[in-house]
């Protein structure tokens, strides 16, 4: 493996620890009592405001190309952190990562029916992904609010996945991360005035923009360019697992034997993905 490969694998590593970051989300949301669509703006608009500073510092100039993409990626992605944020809310953590993580089955399809060239261990990575996703789910009987919204965010997290890597042919990780914040906020600044508004501590929502949202949402837009469409699902399925773990440790949520093996499944298909990349 050639040096530039290396460093082009360490980049495509961020989306990992992204992932990881991402998984905490459920730490700040079942410790802020607000309305899922209040979290969802606040979320987006303290990440906004830090990553303003950001770019003032760095002078990144903001420039808006392609609107329909941009557009696109504003929507899915409010749709996505919404319906997570509202599953989060009515369900178990690791339920709700695992739904927002069937994102890779519509994804593989897609790119294959766009005409992108599938290698051979993203095949077998898929199904390994896919069967732990429902060994970890198996526990869970009929279908709820709680499960619906989680198989919403999971179809519009795979629309964020295709969406993105064609955004980040003309525009910086820290550009779109900027834009679809900034846009999101006043999407849905509504949500302050048409849901009541309940006291909530100011540590807790400056931690929700910062650790899953500015910092994880920057080094997952900033990896992304350098993995496959198809690869990039895989790679993140780390977060159910972190999710996982942290209903374990901070929430006391048990998973089951068929749900560790679930576990192992999927970063396995997520270490297969990375091989191939």
């Amino acid at each position: 493996m050639t040096l530039n490969s290396r460093f082009s694998n360490m980049k495509a590593f961020t989306v990992v620890i992204a992932a990881i970051l991402m998984g905490s989300l459920s730490i700040f949301v079942r410790n802020i009592p607000l309305h899922p669509i209040q979290l969802t703006f606040f979320r987006f608009f303290i990440g906004f405001i830090f990553l303003s500073v950001l770019v003032a510092i760095t002078r990144e100039k903001i420039v808006i190309r392609e609107p329909k993409i941009v557009a696109g990626l504003v929507i899915a992605n409010t749709i996505t952190v919404a319906s997570y944020i509202s599953a989060i809310q009515l369900i178990e953590v690791a339920t709700a990562a695992l739904l927002l993580y069937m994102a890779p089955i519509y994804v593989v399809p897609a790119a294959y029916f766009l005409g992108k060239r599938i290698e051979k261990y993203t095949w077998i990575a898929l199904p390994l992904g896919i069967f732990g996703l429902y060994l970890m789910l198996s526990p869970y009987g009929s279908l709820s609010i709680g499960l619906i919204f989680g198989l919403i965010s999971g179809i519009s997290y795979a629309a964020i996945f295709i969406l993105m890597k064609k955004a980040r042919a003309f525009m910086s990780s820290l550009q779109i991360t900027f834009v679809y914040l900034g846009f999101s906020s006043l999407l849905l600044s509504p949500s302050l005035v048409i849901f009541p508004f309940k006291e909530v501590s100011i540590l807790w929502l400056l931690g929700l923009g910062l650790i899953p949202t500015t910092i994880a949402f920057t080094l997952f837009n900033y990896g992304i360019k350098h993995c496959r469409v198809e690869q990039a699902p895989l790679f993140a399925l780390v977060e159910p697992v972190a999710a996982g773990l942290f209903g374990f440790f901070i929430f006391g949520e048990m998973l089951t034997i068929k749900q560790l093996v679930g576990a192992a499944l999927i970063l396995t298909s997520v270490v297969l993905a990375w091989k191939e990349n």
